[in-house]
């Protein structure tokens, strides 16, 4: 914990402890689903089937009663335990920008260390550029950094010891932008 309230310092866990607890003062157990907008519904559909395995589970807004209804376009997927919704802008717009030098908001899936390596190389050979392998400073997790075509942030980590070389340092999210699937890297 920190030494004074309200003055937040570095603070270090063991490594390997950041699945033994999972108790919470309010009850709440795990994240059940997150939801990206979107301009090009059918591009991110596809993007999370094909690039990142997803497994199609709910879509609504695409008949004639969601439109009399005036429901936007919208779907979950479910890759590994999580759900992804993505739903399209009501506008046209999102606050999306491929770059934007900010980490956050990224959303991050574990892996395995080796399947950290196989999705870094299967990635790069879809044509999506990714930074990675990074280690982080004074934590258990090694990650690789990639965006979704329209400029979604996204990670995938390991909190499985990792000995091959890594590198450090901040991520030139500008450098990751791409058009999947329509050309190959930058």
């Amino acid at each position: 914990m920190n030494a004074e309230p309200g003055r937040l310092s570095n603070l270090h866990s063991p490594v390997g402890d950041r699945d033994k607890r999972t108790d919470n003062a309010f009850g709440l157990q795990r994240m059940d689903h997150f939801a990206l907008e979107t301009n090009d519904i059918e591009l991110m559909e596809r993007f999370m089937r094909e690039v990142l395995g997803g497994a199609p589970y709910y879509y609504a807004g695409f008949d004639e009663e969601d439109r009399r209804l005036k429901r936007v376009k919208h779907i979950f997927i479910r890759i590994g335990s999580v759900l992804m919704q993505c739903a399209e802008s009501v506008n046209g717009k999102t606050t999306l920008s491929k770059d934007n030098p900010n980490v956050s908001p990224h959303w991050a899936f574990e892996v395995t260390a080796e399947n950290l390596d196989r999705n870094i190389e299967r990635l790069r050979g879809l044509g999506v550029p990714v930074a990675g392998p990074i280690e982080h400073r004074d934590i258990d997790c090694t990650s690789a950094y990639f965006l979704s075509p329209e400029g979604h942030k996204l990670e995938l980590c390991t909190w499985e010891p990792y000995p091959r070389p890594r590198i450090s340092g901040r991520i030139d999210w500008a450098s990751l932008a791409h058009d999947w699937p329509n050309s190959p890297e930058k």
